[in-house]
Parts: C-alpha cells; sequence; structure tokens
C-alpha cells in the first residue's frame, strides 16, 4: 500500500467516542492474516493439490479429533480396528492415484522433450528435462512413503498413533461423563 493511499484512508478511520485521541485504525492496514503453518503446495491450474503435497495433506490431516468422534459413535474396539484399517486403505489409493499422475508426468514430459528437441529448442528441452528430475524425485520420496505404509513406521505411523489417541480420549470421555461424573 502506497503512502498517499494510507492518507486517503483517513475517511474510513472513526473516532472511538468522545475521545478525540482515540482512534479506530482497521487492523488489516497493518497486520497480515495468515496462519502459522500455511504450507506452499504444489497445486493444479484447477486449483486442486496434486502429487506428493496430496499425501501431505492426507498425512497432517486431523486424525485425533477423528478417532475422539469415532469413539463416541461407537466405543467399540472391533470398530477402531476397522476404521484404521479404513485409514490404511484410503492412504494406499492416494498413493497408488499419485504414483499414477507421476507416471502420466513422466510420459508427457518425454514426448515434450522428444519433440521439442527435435525442433532445437534446447533451453526449453533442458528446462523439461529438469521438471522430470523433479518429477523422479517426488517419485521416490513417494516409494518411501509407500515403504513405510507397508511398514507401519515413518511418516505414516503419525496417522495410527494419532487416530489411536483420539480413540482413547473418547472413551475417557465417556467413562468421565457416564460413570466417574455421577455423584454416588
Amino acid at each position: 500500500m502506497g503512502l498517499f493511499n494510507f492518507f486517503n484512508r483517513n475517511k474510513s478511520i472513526q473516532l472511538n467516542g468522545n475521545d478525540p485521541q482515540l482512534i479506530d485504525i482497521p487492523k488489516d492496514l497493518f497486520i497480515e492474516e495468515s496462519g502459522p503453518n500455511e504450507q506452499k503446495q504444489a497445486v493444479h491450474s484447477n486449483g486442486e493439490i496434486k502429487g506428493i503435497d496430496l499425501i501431505y495433506a492426507f498425512l497432517q490431516d486431523n486424525y485425533e479429533s477423528r478417532g475422539y468422534d469415532d469413539a463416541l459413535i461407537n466405543p467399540d474396539d472391533s470398530y477402531k480396528t476397522e476404521n484404521i484399517k479404513l485409514i490404511k486403505l484410503d492412504l494406499h489409493i492416494l498413493v497408488q492415484k499419485v504414483t499414477t499422475y507421476y507416471e502420466d508426468s513422466i510420459r508427457v514430459t518425454d514426448f515434450h522433450i522428444h519433440s521439442r528437441s527435435r525442433a532445437g529448442l534446447i533451453d526449453l528441452v533442458e528446462e523439461l528435462k529438469t521438471r522430470k528430475e523433479m518429477i523422479i524425485e517426488h517419485m521416490s520420496k513417494v516409494s518411501g512413503i509407500k515403504k513405510e505404509m507397508e511398514s507401519e513406521s515413518g511418516m505414516t505411523q503419525r496417522i495410527l498413533l494419532s487416530y489411536q489417541r483420539g480413540f482413547m480420549r473418547g472413551l475417557s470421555a465417556i467413562t468421565q461423563s457416564k460413570i466417574l461424573g455421577n455423584n454416588l
């Protein structure tokens, strides 16, 4: 915002109460609102999150509150086990989806590399090769996540621990409210 725009905004600044010394200054004039954990993600032209960022978003989701809510719905251990299986299967589907996305991206990039090299566009070909290297790096990260998923270790273990913690908190809340909340 320019200096002159600040002075032109004095029309929107209101006096507070009867005291002319207290001026109500709009918060958005000086403070930019953004969350502390806001991350830059690869976003497709249609606004969808794509690639490995989609997996990271899935891994960072709030499974503790989901487990808590599930415990309040049905506090049975078999229900918890089934929901954990469903979460694992959702992650497996997501990993396959992202792998397919990257494989398709490599095919398209290879086509462009070959056709643009025949046309003599050397700089563009080098840029495409760099993009292909990035795709391959992301694919190796996805492979690592897939291995962690199969062994239930690493980042994927976060989902299970978070869900189980939430489920246990839900069971505890039920006991606290139904049994310990009653005065005998």
